[in-house]
Order: C-alpha cells, then sequence, then structure tokens
C-alpha cells in the first residue's frame, strides 16, 4: 500500500496563489484598458465630429428676419440658421 505523504507548507511558498495572483492583475489589466479604450473612442468621436456641440441662440441683432432651428445636413447636429425673406 502507498505511503501518504504529508506536503508542509514552506515559508515563501507561493505554488498555491499563483492561479489567483493571475486574475487579479488579469482583471486589473482588462480594467484599465476598457477605461482608457472608453476615453479614446470618446476623443476620437469629438474629433471626428461625430459628436454634436449643444447649439447656443445667437443674438436677435445678428438676423433681422429671424432665426430658424434646424439641422446640418451633413453631420445631423442641430444649428441655427439666419431666416431670408
Amino acid at each position: 500500500m502507498a505511503k501518504r505523504t504529508t506536503r508542509q507548507i514552506v515559508k515563501g511558498d507561493y505554488k498555491s496563489w499563483n492561479f489567483i495572483l493571475f486574475l487579479t492583475l488579469a482583471f486589473m489589466l482588462m480594467t484599465m484598458l476598457l477605461v482608457v479604450i472608453d476615453g479614446t473612442i470618446k476623443d476620437v468621436r469629438t474629433r471626428a465630429g461625430l459628436a454634436c456641440a449643444t447649439p447656443t441662440l445667437p443674438p436677435a441683432a445678428g438676423c433681422p428676419a429671424g432665426w430658424r432651428y434646424t439641422q446640418n445636413a451633413n453631420t445631423k447636429c442641430p444649428m441655427f440658421v439666419c431666416e431670408t425673406k
């Protein structure tokens, strides 16, 4: 019959913790990458003109006929256009 052996825990023995450490570090790396990628996507959309700025009402004196609220045909962003008579 085989003799049972007991494994003694040696100080500094991290073999049993390798998998837990790997998962922890992988999760931290994934979280950092997702945060960086999210910021990059928002930055690229803004630079490409895909994110619309909030339109502000121009002064009434700038257009005697009045302003019309419409969308830009290319970017689909809201804007104000001066009415012509």
